[in-house]
């Protein structure tokens, strides 16, 4: 029967400022839904009604699927845009503000036999984080800060059932999810050409470890499958888990059994040993929070002094060392900020976790989205299907070559957080078990690298880094790798108190304060100098490989230079 204009389904290609819209409704002979459906059955990706949104990159298109077509007078409305995922946004979404648009006929899944919907084409630009290098390497304006607050920073798919103005499925999630729960072996469309629908399987099916995943929710997976359970969050169910404060280093319901945290301390200490450290913050710093123009131990990354950081850590049945660190403190107001109010605030600009296991080398990196998902008292499992996406950005690779030779980089700002046993939070060669110094063989490498960096997933990051094996620099060398990158350019350089040549418009030597200045503290490499003094400094064998080490870093074809890939396995 020949359906008629307001019954026929509504299929939006509509793209305008990068906003899509999907409406669809027709009759069938079932029975009429419930009036008495519960929120829970409407909202969210368990919703009653089946509805699932994917993207397929092949033709550029957003599609929803439900189980079954749609009863008469319900129709799916849909958009595509830039904002901001939160806690809440899923539940507080205005279907109304969803538009109508042309109809489309439906088509159906020749597999699954769930019913397909056509949707908008995306904008790519979409497609890519917000946070280029700029971000990573701190070089924020507050520009970039003022664009990341009105446009927020996550891509999001969204759509409805509504029936009558009711919502009968409210669905949101993020356009990077959305592409990888699509069918990874869906190439082939139905009938052969680019105007068809691509075939659908089982919207919740995981891509395979040889394929590159997109969203951290998909990533997460295969970080634990390869690495083991996370510590830091208790599991409720399939792709469900509590909670984490990295302030208080506890669940959601509790506290957690094996896990170490402590505050990153900061001070500042006058030539003499005195401890001077102001009682209001007396400097500030777009970007990044300093609140101490001096301290005894910037944070090397971003050449900040700021009090209230934290570190946990964690050892699985796997093996694999978990380390959370939330730093980049957020405080309640320019005119109200002290060390008291940024040590107790639970808001944290810069959130990261490492996951890495010693014996295959194998590590994963998880970055929040920066100056966004700030919320340090509820941060949830990346693999959490509902929760990931509120708090951390897209995979990431090796960050900006920081980490391009092992997983942890120690700092004394770093190990200023210590365990009960007087250790560092982080592990530390030669220290704790399972790390071993001097074993420059050692395996590591990202889960799922050759994949992410085919696909060039987040742009950059991914490719194997290579590490200095030069006789020049065996000083250094014979007790840890110096990998290539970023990190060789700046933190050998501080560590024997020079300043490196990337420092840029942010140097780290003015931010010392006068104890840190002192020979013996401004040297932390090596650990122990061998009673080395300011004086013979200059002709000792570490401070000729760390010469060689910086002309390598400026230039690595310079003579003498060797790089070797950084060992993994396959």
């Amino acid at each position: 029967m020949r359906l008629s204009w307001w019954s026929a389904l509504l299929c939006s290609a509509s793209i305008a400022a990068g906003v899509g819209a999907l409406a669809a409704c027709g009759p069938t002979e079932d029975e009429p839904a419930s009036a008495e459906t519960s929120d829970d059955e409407i909202t969210g990706a368990n919703n009653k009604m089946g509805l699932r949104l994917v993207y397929d990159d092949a033709s550029g298109r957003v599609r929803a699927t439900v189980k079954q077509k749609l009863r008469a007078g319900e129709k799916l409305v849909m958009r595509v845009r830039r904002g901001r995922l939160s806690a809440t946004s899923q539940t507080e979404l205005d279907c109304a503000a969803l538009a109508d648009a042309p109809p489309l006929p439906p088509r159906e899944d020749v597999r699954s036999r769930k019913i397909v919907y056509d949707g908008p084409e995306v904008d790519r630009s979409l497609l890519a984080s917000v946070y280029t290098q700029e971000w990573i390497d701190g070089n924020i304006t507050p520009a970039m800060l003022e664009r990341l607050s009105r446009e927020g920073a996550d891509a999001i798919v969204e759509a409805c059932i509504v029936k009558d103005g009711q919502p009968r499925a409210r669905l949101q999630t993020s356009l990077p999810y959305a592409w990888d729960t699509k069918d990874p072996n869906a190439a082939p469309t139905l009938a052969g050409r680019s105007g068809d629908v691509r075939i659908l399987s089982s919207d919740a099916g995981a891509e395979p470890a040889s394929a590159a995943v997109h969203s951290m929710e998909k990533y997460a997976e295969l970080c634990v499958e390869e690495l083991g359970d996370i510590p830091f969050f208790r599991k409720l169910a399939d792709g469900k888990y509590e909670t984490f404060d990295c302030r208080d280093f506890v669940g959601s319901s509790g506290p957690i059994d094996g896990i170490e945290g402590a505050l990153v301390p900061q001070h500042v200490t006058d030539e003499y040993g005195m401890q001077v450290t102001p009682r209001e913050c007396n400097d500030r710093d777009v970007g990044r929070h300093n609140c101490f123009a001096k301290c005894d131990a910037p944070a090397w990354a971003h050449q900040s002094c700021e009090p209230g950081p934290t570190v946990a850590t964690a050892k699985n049945e796997r093996g694999t060392h978990w380390t959370l660190l939330c730093r980049s403190v957020q405080g309640e107001g320019s005119e109200r900020e002290t060390p008291e109010t940024l040590i107790r605030t639970k808001r944290f600009n810069d959130i990261s976790m490492i996951g890495h296991n010693p014996r295959t080398g194998k590590t994963c990196f998880f970055q929040n989205k920066l100056f966004d998902g700030t919320d340090g008292a509820h941060v949830p499992h990346p693999g959490d299907v509902e929760k990931s996406r509120h708090v951390w950005d897209q995979p990431k690779g090796y960050c900006a070559g920081c980490h391009s030779a092992d997983a942890f980089i120690h700092s004394p700002w770093i190990d200023g957080a210590r365990r009960r046993d007087a250790t560092t939070i982080v592990p530390t060669m030669g220290v704790h078990a399972d790390f071993e110094i001097s074993w420059n063989a050692s395996p590591y490498s990202i889960v799922n690298r050759e994949a992410q960096d085919r696909a060039r997933v987040g742009g950059t990051g991914w490719e194997r880094p290579k590490h200095l094996v030069s006789a020049e620099a065996e000083a250094c060398t014979s007790c840890h790798r110096i990998g290539g990158g970023e990190g060789m350019a700046r933190l050998p350089a501080w560590s024997v108190g020079e300043e490196a040549p990337s420092g840029g418009t942010s140097p780290l030597l003015p931010r010392l304060s006068d104890w840190a200045k002192r020979f013996e503290r401004s040297h932390w490499m090596p650990p122990r100098a061998d009673g080395i003094t300011a004086e013979t400094w200059p002709s000792s064998k570490y401070a000729k490989a760390a010469r060689h080490i910086a002309t390598c870093a400026e230039t690595p074809t310079a003579a003498g230079c060797v790089f070797e890939d950084v060992p993994e396995v396959p």
